[in-house]
């Protein structure tokens, strides 16, 4: 975890929060990413 002098709080690697504003800053890919990680769509084909 790296605190910048702005008050950002790198979190990992392209991942960014800024504490006092509840703001997230991150990359597309790990939007998309984990949009597809934590996805119920899968499951609906398994069950049916």
């Amino acid at each position: 975890m790296v605190i910048d002098t702005v008050g950002v709080v790198e979190v990992e690697k392209g991942l960014k929060i800024i504490p006092g504003a509840s703001t997230i800053i991150a990359t597309i890919d790990k939007i998309v990413n984990w949009g597809r990680l934590s996805s119920l769509w899968p499951m609906t084909f398994g069950l049916a």
